[in-house]
């Protein structure tokens, strides 16, 4: 084969693989694109329901409480949360009942997630709303009453409540009750601050020791099992 030959040839298989990767770079970098597009945005919010009922009667201050994850979620450091896996915590307070002392109280602190293939990791997060189970076809109260967005209740408690630094070095949510906001959102999101249990309130919440504090001065207070909450991470 002549020299021209031989140069003609490698100048088509040259032109060749150009073509080929100019092709295929597009269909690389569109796929790169879908994939970041698709990935959930950051949020502090981990929203989850209670597998056993918590009641004073039942437990005792340090028994284990756990909950399980309703949705997907990306916490701000890139951690990433599958729906279906759980947050883990400790009873932290008890009161049974009313009295002359005060209020029928319980106190619960999560720190730590456990996801699906059993592994554990220490997460800082406070317990800010309670809701009921959700009974298909009976009122929600979170849709009765609910009328902030999801960014703009989390702006509201930054600026309404602020942040102060726990004994243990940890984020500590400073307390305060009803926050709320003016913006229209979906019916199903759940506000801190707010628990929707009838004759409960949150007296106080923090991540850190003792947690969230619910207070009665009706009622016995417990969480039921199916109970959703509305937790913050750091």
């Amino acid at each position: 084969m002549s020299l021209w030959n031989r140069f003609c040839n490698a100048a088509i298989a040259v032109g060749i693989v150009v073509v080929a990767v100019s092709f295929v770079s597009p269909g690389v970098s569109a796929g790169q694109a879908q994939e970041t597009a698709a990935a959930p945005e950051a949020s502090p919010e981990i929203h989850a329901v209670l597998e056993k009922i918590v009641h004073p009667k039942k437990v005792k201050v340090g028994d284990q409480v756990v909950a399980r994850l309703t949705e997907s979620t990306k916490l701000k450091d890139g951690t990433e949360l599958p729906k279906g896996s759980h947050v883990l915590g400790k009873v932290t307070e008890l009161k049974v009942k009313a009295d002359k002392e005060g209020p029928s109280k319980l106190g619960i602190l999560f720190d730590k997630a456990e996801l699906k293939d059993g592994k554990e990791m220490p997460l800082s997060m406070a317990l800010v709303s309670l809701a009921p189970r959700y009974e298909p076809g009976s009122v929600d109260p979170v849709a009765a009453e609910n009328t902030a967005s999801g960014a703009g209740r989390i702006s509201q408690m930054s600026q309404a409540q602020g942040r102060t630094e726990g004994s243990a070095g940890s984020d500590t949510l400073s307390k305060g009750l009803g926050i709320r906001g003016a913006s229209s959102v979906s019916l199903e999101a759940m506000r801190p601050g707010v628990c929707y249990v009838p004759d409960i309130t949150i007296a106080s919440y923090s991540m850190g020791e003792p947690g969230t504090i619910f207070q009665s001065t009706k009622t016995t207070v417990y969480l039921d099992s199916g109970s959703r909450l509305l937790l913050l991470a750091q």
